[in-house]
């Protein structure tokens, strides 16, 4: 009944049922923290990332209104300067994110950057860059 487009705010108001706020919005902030990240070396071609909140480490819920991570990589010898030297991996709802490599990538680094999303597609703050070697 609250769908119907004949029932009006008088009928719900009669029936005892809610009466639809017009004005209300649903608001998803923006997050204002970065993932923080451990990777699991121990499978050959792989990085095991698990990424958590900064403010909740030891947690593996993600901040309000957030829907996904998005995994950022470089290989490479050198450290990313810039966002725009990455490539986005995947967009991760759950953690652990498992990074596959081939064997002709065995040996080099492999640097990520992380980064929130909501569902609103809106960012969050860049995490620190993380250097792993990618093992054979």
């Amino acid at each position: 009944m609250q769908h119907n487009p004949k029932i009006t705010d008088v009928h719900r108001l009669g029936l005892g049922i809610t009466v639809p706020d017009p004005s209300r919005t649903s608001v998803v902030a923006i997050p204002t923290t970065a993932p923080v990240v451990q990777v699991d070396l121990s499978k050959r071609f792989e990085h095991i990332i698990n990424f958590a909140d900064k403010e909740t480490p030891n947690r593996r819920r993600k901040p309000k209104g957030v829907t996904g991570c998005e995994i950022w990589v470089k290989i490479g010898d050198n450290i990313p300067k810039e966002a725009n030297e990455l490539r986005l991996v995947n967009v991760a709802r759950t953690t652990p994110f498992n990074a596959k490599y081939s064997g002709n990538e065995v040996g080099k680094m492999a640097h990520y950057m992380l980064r929130w999303v909501t569902s609103r597609g809106e960012l969050g703050p860049w995490s620190q860059t993380y250097s792993f070697t990618i093992p054979g």
